[in-house]
C-alpha cells in the first residue's frame, strides 16, 4: 500500500523535523514560562532572552524555528509577525514563513513569501526548489520543473532538485525520465532514502525485479520501513518468487505485527499458489481480527471454506462481505451458488 506516498516526501522536503501542535504561546514571553519545568531548556533559555532583549530579531527568529519544528505553527507565525516588524529584509525570514503557511494550507502566501524571498536573493537555490515544491504541491508539474531547472543552473549538485523533478514526471507519466532523475538524486546523496524507494515502487509498478535492489538500498538506510518491506514483499509476489515473497512478508510481520494487507497477501498465496487452505484460512482470519470489516479477506477466506468443503462456512463469510458492502460483487456472484 503506498496511499499518499508521493505528497509525503515534498512535504517533508519543506521541514524536516515535527512533533505536537501546541496552543500559540505569547510573543515575548511564552506562556508555558509560568511553569518552568514544563518548558523545554531550549525553549525557556530563548524564552529569558527575549524578555531581556525584545527588540533582537534573531531571538524571535531562532523561536519562530524552535515553534516550526515542533509543529506549533500559530506561535511560530505570532514570532515571525514580530521579526517582520523588527527586520524585514532577510531572505530566510521568508523561507521560514513560507513553510508556515504552507502546512496551513495558505498556497498563494507561500508562494508570495518565496517570491518575496527571490526578490531579495534572486540566487537562492533554496527558495526555488521551495517554490518548485509548492508548484508540485498544486499540480503544476511543468512549472515545477522549470523551477528545478532554474535552481540547477545555480547549483548542480541539489539531490533534492533531481528527486523532486523525478517526482514531477512521475505524476506526468513519464516514469523513464522520473528514474533517470531520482537515480541522478541516489548518485549525488547515497543515503536518499525516498529516492531509493520511488525508484523501487515504480518499477514494482512494471513488475520489473529491478526494483528488488532499490527496495534493499532503501532498507540498508531505514531497516525498519514497514512501508519498504511490504513494497518489496509485494513485488516478489507479482514475480511469482513466492518463498522469497514469504519471507519479505514474515520478515515484515516481525516488525508490525497488525499489518493486515500482509497477512491478507500471505493468505492469498497459500490459497491459490499452495493450495494449503488451512494455513490460508490463519492468515484470512489474522485479517479480519485487525479489521473486523476488512471484505476481501471475508470473501477469500469464505473462498477456501469453500474450495475445502465448508460450504455453511463460506456462505456465513460471503453473507458478511455482502452486509459490509452490498456492492462487492465478488461476494454477491458467490451467493448464487447456494
Amino acid at each position: 500500500m503506498r496511499n499518499g506516498l508521493f505528497l509525503l516526501p515534498v512535504i517533508a522536503l519543506f521541514i524536516s523535523s515535527c512533533g505536537n501542535n501546541k496552543t500559540p504561546a505569547d510573543p515575548v514571553s511564552s506562556s508555558e514560562s509560568t511553569n518552568t519545568s514544563a518548558v523545554p531548556k531550549e525553549l525557556q533559555e530563548l524564552n529569558e532572552k527575549i524578555a531581556k532583549d525584545t527588540t533582537n530579531a534573531t531571538l524571535f527568529y531562532t523561536r519562530a524555528k524552535y515553534y516550526l519544528n515542533v509543529r506549533d505553527f500559530n506561535a511560530s507565525m505570532l514570532d515571525m509577525s514580530h521579526v517582520m516588524k523588527l527586520d524585514s529584509m532577510k531572505p530566510d525570514y521568508y523561507i521560514t514563513i513560507s513553510d508556515i503557511y504552507l502546512f496551513g494550507n495558505h498556497s498563494s502566501k507561500c508562494k508570495d513569501a518565496l517570491e518575496k524571498c527571490l526578490s531579495l536573493d534572486p540566487k537562492n537555490t533554496e527558495a526555488m526548489i521551495k517554490l518548485a515544491q509548492l508548484y508540485f504541491y498544486v499540480k503544476k508539474y511543468q512549472e515545477s520543473i522549470n523551477m528545478v531547472n532554474e535552481a540547477l543552473k545555480i547549483d548542480n549538485y541539489i539531490p533534492k532538485a533531481y528527486f523532486l523533478k523525478g517526482l514531477n514526471y512521475k505524476e506526468a507519466g513519464d516514469t523513464a525520465k522520473a528514474i533517470s532523475s531520482m537515480i541522478t538524486a541516489t548518485e549525488q546523496d547515497q543515503e536518499f532514502y525516498s529516492a531509493f524507494e520511488e525508484i523501487g515502487a515504480m518499477y514494482a509498478a512494471k513488475k520489473n525485479k529491478l526494483g528488488i535492489s532499490y527496495f534493499d538500498n532503501a532498507l540498508r538506510i531505514n531497516p525498519k520501513s514497514v512501508e519498504t518491506y511490504y513494497n518489496k514483499g509485494k513485488l516478489y509476489q507479482d514475480l511469482k518468487d513466492w518463498d522469497n515473497a514469504v519471507k519479505t512478508y514474515q520478515d515484515l510481520l516481525k516488525m508490525e505485527p497488525n499489518h493486515k494487507h500482509t497477512h491478507y497477501n500471505l493468505g492469498a498465496i497459500a490459497l491459490v499458489e499452495k493450495e494449503d487452505y488451512s494455513q490460508a484460512i490463519k492468515h484470512f482470519t489474522d485479517a479480519l481480527t485487525i479489521d473486523p470489516k476488512y471484505v476481501e479477506a471475508y470473501y477469500a477466506r469464505g473462498t477456501c471454506y469453500f474450495q475445502s468443503g465448508d460450504k455453511v462456512k463460506a456462505k456465513a463469510d460471503y453473507q458478511m462481505a455482502v452486509q459490509i458492502d452490498p456492492a462487492y460483487q465478488p461476494a454477491v456472484e458467490a451467493l448464487k451458488e447456494f
